[in-house]
């Protein structure tokens, strides 16, 4: 087993927590606290299976530290990031790491060659497979791998400590 060749459909979660465009920022807070969970893909009311936006808990903070009540009735679609960063499922998952990592992301939604949203893949999901499967840390943090690596071992560390017994 190596990065290159497992692909993301085999570590993707197919659970992807969704909420309108037109919510607002209390609506999608409360969906991820529920699901403890670190950020909501949007759709539009048209169509549910495409997303259009993410938000994330970078997006909490950036729009709570900016003061402004009003932006508690806000869209969603004006806090949002975007455009949402997609890989598709039979891609490897070095390659979803390597996309996140220049595109500095922890999140890819998954979408299918009709742009069909099918999953979301997070470096949560990516440690979690490399836990189970430690001889993949040479490779995630090997000289071959072209990333920032020592960012990425500190995730993966403070991932390690905050999740001593994942699946327990």
């Amino acid at each position: 087993m190596s990065l290159d060749s497992t692909i993301v459909s085999g570590v993707m979660n197919p659970n992807v927590k969704t909420d309108t465009e037109e919510q607002n920022i209390m609506s999608a807070c409360k969906i991820m606290h529920d699901n403890n969970i670190g950020s909501v893909v949007l759709v539009t009311l048209e169509d549910r299976e495409k997303s259009v936006g993410i938000f994330t808990e970078r997006d909490v903070v950036r729009v709570l530290g900016k003061l402004s009540p009003w932006l508690y009735r806000v869209p969603l679609r004006e806090l949002m990031s975007r455009p949402v960063v997609t890989i598709e499922p039979t891609s490897s998952v070095k390659e979803a790491m390597q996309i996140m990592n220049n595109s500095n992301i922890r999140r890819l939604v998954v979408v299918d060659k009709d742009q069909k949203m099918v999953g979301i893949i997070t470096l949560k999901d990516i440690f979690n497979l490399i836990n189970r499967s430690p001889e993949l840390i040479t490779e995630f943090y090997g000289p071959s791998f072209p990333m920032k690596s020592a960012e990425m071992y500190k995730k993966f560390t403070e991932y390690k400590f905050d999740n001593p017994r994942p699946g327990l």
